[in-house]
């Protein structure tokens, strides 16, 4: 066997139990980044009560980014790839607002945990459909 075949990835037909572990290693990278899209979202679902509760400044435009976060989140646990990269694309654009509006960055360090679970969640949902793109049809 050279070296060469040692490199390539198996084709489907090698192994029926190539394309399963396959999938479930694309689902654990999914299973990462959905809960900690949906965590993100509910902690900022408790931060606009909390904004609501104590203020005299009640605008639902502010449940629009919780809501969003949490839609994308439950797309993201359906497998989607747009919604895996917009998690991605909105954490970016957030730590970007971030470091621009203070004088002082904060937030960082939880932005970049959540940048590195959504590239983990960008990654399984590409190897789900490229694994399902190759299985083999009945």
């Amino acid at each position: 066997m050279s070296m060469l075949d040692q490199l390539r990835r198996p084709s489907n037909g090698d192994s029926p139990g190539w394309l399963e572990m396959r999938l479930d290693r694309a689902d654990k990278l999914i299973d990462l980044a959905w809960p900690v899209a949906a965590l993100w979202g509910t902690v900022r679902v408790i931060s606009f009560i909390w904004i609501a509760r104590f203020s005299d400044d009640e605008e639902l435009a502010w449940l629009l980014d919780p809501l969003l976060i949490l839609l994308l989140a439950y797309g993201l646990y359906r497998r989607s790839r747009v919604c895996a990269v917009l998690l991605l694309v909105y954490v970016v654009v957030e730590l970007w607002v971030a470091y621009h509006t203070r004088p002082v960055a904060s937030g960082v360090g939880p932005a970049l945990l959540l940048g590195v679970a959504f590239v983990a969640g960008i990654r399984g949902t590409f190897a789900y459909h490229r694994e399902q793109a190759e299985a083999p049809r009945p």
